[in-house]
């Protein structure tokens, strides 16, 4: 799960989607609509069976941690390359989509996937 852009709080909502999450850490989360609607649905029912987010990276370093606590995602990344051979793809979760194309770059060069 790479980026985190200001206003924007994908890398929560995405994560928890994917990975599963831990209520009570979510709730800090600093955009309180996520917490409430991932609450609205059954708990084991949030996330995709067989998927995991192993590496978070975002573009403030102190939103990482966050992000990986409310989402339990183990590994937290200094920079977004950080990933490359680690994971089996990313997910560019920022809202810039003008953007995209530079943070995919590095992903596009080492035919890692990418969303």
């Amino acid at each position: 799960m790479l980026g985190m852009l200001p206003g924007n709080g994908h890398p929560y909502s995405w994560s928890a989607i994917v990975h599963g999450y831990d209520p009570s850490k979510m709730a800090a989360c600093p955009y309180p609509i996520i917490s409430q609607y991932l609450g609205a649905q059954p708990l084991e029912s949030v996330r995709i069976p067989e998927a995991q987010v192993t590496h978070v990276w975002t573009d403030n370093p102190a939103e990482a941690p966050l992000v990986a606590a409310a989402a339990k995602i183990p590994c937290v990344v200094e920079h977004s390359e950080d990933v490359i051979g680690a994971v089996d793809g990313v997910l560019i979760a920022t809202d810039d989509g003008t953007d995209h194309v530079r943070r995919a770059q590095p992903f596009i060069e080492t035919k890692t996937p990418f969303l």
